[in-house]
């Protein structure tokens, strides 16, 4: 886990933080019950396991480099996100809850996904959204040394082209949260007329984006024997010249 992402969790345990969270929590609570397996993974720490208990899925871990200091959850795994320490397709659905933004080699987690979703798995991506309004405030006002500032913003055509070239189907994308980038006081109890505000006037620029995909399966379509392959000539007894008078041109000649 990078420094960046330290920052982050650190972050979310603010009042603007902590409202971004419930309101994850909730939409991920509208799409796990939804997707069924043995295994689901979150690669992170944020929230303490926190976005993954709406899962109907019994086996719910959590991945991080500090894992022993996680707190309310389940199953703990302590590894790196780079070599995810699960076998190849072994995981039903992995939850990505802003990392590929804040961590050094987004391309080799998201390799890494693919490999230990099996078959027809699922992965969901929560990432902070560039073509929002705190995508602008990040480019034009913010602090970039501070969470959650600091996390370098992908954009979602990037992530879907991250995903196709992966061999990811895109099953759901939805943008989320239309409140200030900052926090305050006076401005915190007409915070829900701000979001009314954003939803109906950019309904796709959210600040917040959460993209859901499938790990699509390479069917093999066996090649089928060409036609002119098994078909046979007939071949007419007077034109057959038998192999003895082959060598002779003279009795050829006599015996036709």
């Amino acid at each position: 886990m990078s420094q960046r992402s330290l920052q982050l969790n650190r972050w979310f345990e603010t009042a603007i933080g902590q409202r971004l969270f419930n309101i994850e929590t909730n939409s991920l609570a509208r799409i796990l019950p939804y997707l069924f397996g043995y295994h689901l993974v979150q690669i992170g720490g944020m929230g303490q396991g926190r976005l993954i208990e709406s899962s109907r899925i019994r086996h719910r871990c959590v991945l991080s480099r500090y894992a022993d200091s996680l707190q309310s959850v389940r199953s703990r795994v302590c590894g790196t996100m780079e070599t995810l320490p699960f076998a190849a397709d072994s995981i039903d659905v992995a939850v990505l809850p802003h990392i590929l933004e804040f961590e050094d080699n987004p391309h080799a987690i998201l390799r890494e996904v693919e490999r230990i979703l099996i078959p027809e798995g699922h992965v969901i991506i929560v990432g902070f959204n560039p073509l929002s309004l705190w995508g602008i405030w990040r480019w034009s006002f913010a602090n970039r040394k501070s969470a959650p500032w600091c996390g370098r913003f992908i954009g979602l055509l990037r992530i879907k082209d991250w995903l196709a070239l992966l061999g990811f189907e895109l099953v759901e994308q939805q943008t989320l949260f239309y409140a200030l980038p900052f926090y305050h006081e006076r401005l915190m109890p007409r915070s829900p007329l701000f979001e009314n505000i954003g939803k109906r006037m950019a309904g796709r620029f959210g600040a917040v984006y959460i993209v859901v995909a499938k790990k699509r399966v390479a069917t093999l379509t066996p090649l089928r024997k060409p036609t002119w392959a098994t078909r046979r000539k007939s071949l007419v007894a007077s034109n057959v010249i038998p192999s003895r008078y082959a060598k002779d041109p003279q009795k050829q000649t006599e015996h036709e």
